[in-house]
């Protein structure tokens, strides 16, 4: 099996019991949307940076780092730094957002809509810490 078939294989993977469903066809694409409104804050989280000056921002209010001064390399977070420096020199944002330690089904269901939207289009989505560990 391809290194390809097996990460399609992980996305359309599904353990779990089985359900049923009524809806209109004609309504599909509303209720996409309703499914963004509704997960989309959950598992895509909330704008945080656009442009460097917002990123520095962002890890002097979250994790009281200056990136300015006094931080190198081998440093907690320097890592995410460098890779949201990075995506955001891409063109991309930087989302960020929190889900529960207690929601462990949730936390799953996350990291596992994160892994598929990251293997389906890595120039346009990137994770960066997405460890929900306590």
């Amino acid at each position: 099996m391809s290194e390809e078939q097996n990460k399609r294989d992980h996305c359309a993977e599904v353990q779990g019991s089985p359900y049923l469903i009524a809806c209109d066809d004609r309504e599909r694409e509303r209720r996409k949307e309703w499914l963004y409104e509704i997960l989309g804050p959950v598992f895509f989280g909330e704008k945080e940076a656009a442009d460097a000056e917002e990123l520095r921002q962002l890890f002097q209010e979250k994790y009281g780092i200056d990136v300015q001064h006094d931080f190198v390399e081998g440093d907690e977070h320097y890592d995410e730094y460098l890779e949201a420096q990075q995506a955001i020199a891409e063109g991309m944002s930087i989302y960020g957002g929190e889900i529960s330690f207690g929601d462990s089904t949730l936390a799953e269901l996350a990291e596992r809509v994160w892994a598929c939207m990251e293997e389906k289009d890595r120039s346009g989505f990137r994770r960066i810490n997405t460890m929900l560990e306590e």
